[in-house]
């Protein structure tokens, strides 16, 4: 697990007694405390920590390098709910990219194929993306997917955000850096990588779905944190025949075109591989 959310979701999943679980931030502080915690409400529930930066490609990798190395010959579950919105300001990582795009979407793509021989060992591996309704906001800028002023000018109108979209959201529409613009395209690569994960391991029992963490009415999750429960709902066997879906409200829901777009989602994987660096074939 990896991600603000992971306190809540991980008290959750500790009551279901796996037999590890692996707690992910980059805080060691606050996962540890979590961990200690942990041990005091579900004694018998094997924890471990796993310490990186989503933001950096080199810690991911080392990360992602940690986890193979593990003794654990499979892994059965990943829930990938780093993310960040809204800064306010255009932010670039260490590796030149828009920070929300490395942290909600490049860092979940690095490390869940750099362990996918771990999830595939697995006898019916899942993967969830947290993902947002705001990726209605803008699709992904293939042509622009910095916010680079010298190129906004001449984004494509289909990568460009939704005038209607943004009009609901209440948000100002524009094709220089916008914090929720580029939250929405962060979250629109979310949605779209769910789907390819879904296509390109159909065949290998891998089951991928995403998210949006909104607020549910049935009485059986509403103990939950809203963002926990809708998570945790996504590990429900009976969504074995949605991969690839976008759940809202504990329900599968449909998508704009450009969310859901085959194509796109496949030249996202190939542009996402040269970005990262790293080409992945299973």
């Amino acid at each position: 697990m990896t991600g603000w959310m992971f306190e809540a979701m991980a008290r959750e999943l500790a009551g279901k007694s796996p037999a590890l679980l692996i707690l992910t931030g980059h805080d060691p502080v606050k996962v540890e405390a979590i961990i200690k915690e942990l041990a005091n409400e579900f004694p018998v529930v094997k924890t471990r920590a796993l310490i990186f930066d989503i933001s950096s490609f080199e810690s991911t990798r080392n990360a992602a390098a940690e986890v193979l190395a593990y003794p654990e010959p499979s892994i059965d579950i990943l829930i990938n709910n780093a993310g960040v919105m809204n800064l306010p300001t255009r932010t670039l990582s260490k590796d030149g990219f828009e920070m929300q795009l490395a942290i909600n979407y490049l860092g979940a793509f690095l490390f869940t194929n750099s362990i996918m021989p771990k999830l595939l060992a697995s006898k019916a591996p899942r993967v969830t993306n947290v993902t947002s309704n705001g990726y209605a906001l803008s699709p992904f800028r293939f042509a622009d997917y910095n916010f680079d002023e010298d190129k906004s000018s001449n984004l494509p109108e289909d990568q460009q955000p939704p005038k209607d979209n943004c009009k609901d959201f209440g948000v100002p529409w524009g094709l220089n850096y916008l914090p929720p613009i580029a939250y929405g395209q962060s979250k629109t690569a979310m949605i779209l990588y769910t789907r390819e994960l879904a296509t390109r391991f159909k065949d290998k029992n891998l089951v991928a779905t995403c998210c949006n963490p909104g607020p549910v009415k049935t009485d059986l999750w509403r103990q939950m944190p809203p963002d926990v429960r809708e998570s945790v709902f996504t590990l429900d066997q009976k969504l074995a025949s949605s991969n690839g879906a976008y759940l809202d409200d504990c329900q599968v829901k449909d998508v704009t075109p450009f969310a859901s777009d085959a194509g796109k989602a496949q030249e996202l994987w190939t542009l996402s591989e040269k970005l990262t660096g790293k080409s992945f074939a299973w």
